[in-house]
């Protein structure tokens, strides 16, 4: 029995070096556009942080996992965690993915925007925070960045963020994002 016993945990062992653990994103499609065709979702695997849940409705509307404290909706939430993948299908790296994503969204956010990084609890993740007063419901947004693969090996960047309508209530939630982050077993 002992020898069984070692033997399985040696298997356990080769095989999670030969498989690391990765976080992994699920593609999902859905009907869209009044059900003439068919939408992907890319939808990383995260789980909702402790006092928070899915909001089923607003993460079917919006393609990405949105959660919400318990007890509120989408609408009503002062702060929202959402999830979601990006295909990668030149596998630009992680820093340049980013860089590009950044740039393209200082074009469109008017003079009074601008983008701070943050530190992060893993070095594979980048951390921004984004700030544009100009908008009503998103006026600050804190978002990690991380690259995943999906069970096909195709390459995501998944972006887990922080959103809110005032800067309180996001500065709030982003201990949950950083739980999130450590949670996620990202490669």
């Amino acid at each position: 029995m002992g020898r069984f016993i070692l033997g399985l945990a040696f298997v356990t062992v080769f095989y999670g070096v030969m498989f690391p653990a990765r976080a992994e994103v699920d593609k999902i499609l859905h009907v869209c556009d009044r059900q003439e065709r068919m939408c992907p979702e890319f939808r990383p695997r995260v789980t909702a942080p402790d006092g928070w849940t899915r909001d089923e409705a607003a993460s079917l509307k919006y393609g990405a996992s949105m959660f919400v404290p318990n007890g509120k909706t989408f609408g009503r939430a002062e702060a929202i965690i959402y999830a979601e993948g990006r295909y990668n299908n030149d596998r630009t790296e992680l820093g340049q993915w980013v860089a590009a994503s950044d740039r393209d969204w200082a074009k469109t956010s008017g003079k009074n925007a601008k983008i701070t990084t943050l530190p992060s609890v893993n070095p594979k993740v980048i951390i921004k925070r984004y700030d544009n007063p100009s908008l009503k419901d998103q006026p600050i947004e804190v978002i990690a960045h991380y690259a995943d693969l999906d069970e096909d090996g195709n390459s995501y960047v998944v972006r887990l963020a922080v959103s809110g309508r005032n800067e309180a209530a996001v500065l709030a939630a982003v201990p949950l994002l950083e739980k999130m982050i450590v949670g996620a077993k990202i490669p």
